[in-house]
């Protein structure tokens, strides 16, 4: 049964905001030409990606169910159409968009009725993105460090994939995995402060939040130069093509 942590990241939302990643730059080659093109985000969080499409000359609508998430985003780019809704239930017409993307969020939806939904409101030939952009697991130090904000034993714990996968005769087509590598740069307090904004860390008690950020300044001090931090990152996923009508 899920604990519902997944809506109660608004509860960090401007931490949120300052800390995850924004997009690097080479992700525009993953999403493709999207300018003048409607795109809908969903699960659009505090907007990190939005900002990011509207960069890119997108026309961009939003669903984000986290009214405190959805508030951050909505200050920040106040141009964009924001709704609230969810993957299963997207509160816009059939075949309403050229492009759909998902950032870090896949692994909340509920399946199949998620995919259904955003196949109904993609026109046909339309392109799904579903990406992941986070630390890269590969690298056995970011993987250990990864392990910190979750309890092994927690039985609600989403075991976060790196691509989607859709049913051979189903509205999606032409699927393919897509990585990019990249590094982010940040100090050790920001680092802290990051990890403070995933969901089994804002869970946590007050006395396992502590111990969970002295293991992890212990341990990154060990990666650190003059307090600063490479951090190896992935940009992964899947992009999929609406099967025609």
């Amino acid at each position: 049964m899920s604990d519902g942590r997944g809506l109660r990241f608004g509860t960090v939302a401007e931490q949120y905001d300052r800390y995850r990643p924004s997009p690097p730059p080479e992700a525009a080659r993953i999403l493709g030409d999207v300018a003048g093109m409607d795109v809908l985000e969903v699960a659009a969080g505090t907007g990190l990606w939005t900002r990011f499409l509207l960069e890119l000359g997108a026309r961009v609508t939003v669903v984000e169910p986290d009214d405190e998430m959805r508030a951050v985003l909505e200050r920040r780019s106040p141009q964009v159409r924001a709704l609230r809704g969810s993957a299963e239930d997207l509160p816009v017409g059939d075949a309403s968009f050229d492009t759909v993307l998902v950032s870090s969020a896949w692994h909340w939806f509920a399946q199949p009725a998620a995919t259904n939904e955003i196949a109904r409101v993609l026109r046909d030939e339309g392109t799904l993105c579903v990406l992941w952009n986070g630390f890269s697991r590969d690298v056995a130090w970011i993987a250990e460090l990864a392990e910190l904000r979750e309890h092994p034993d927690d039985a609600n714990r989403r075991p976060r994939g790196w691509a989607a996968e859709f049913p051979a005769d189903g509205p999606f087509v032409d699927a393919r995995n897509v990585s990019l590598d990249w590094t982010r740069t940040m100090s050790i307090d920001d680092t802290v402060a990051l990890f403070g904004t995933f969901s089994g860390a804002i869970i946590q008690s007050e006395g396992d939040r502590g111990a969970m950020v002295a293991e992890l300044r212990r341990r990154l001090a060990k990666h650190a130069h003059d307090g600063v931090v490479a951090i190896p990152m992935t940009l992964r996923g899947t992009i999929a093509r609406r099967r025609a009508r």
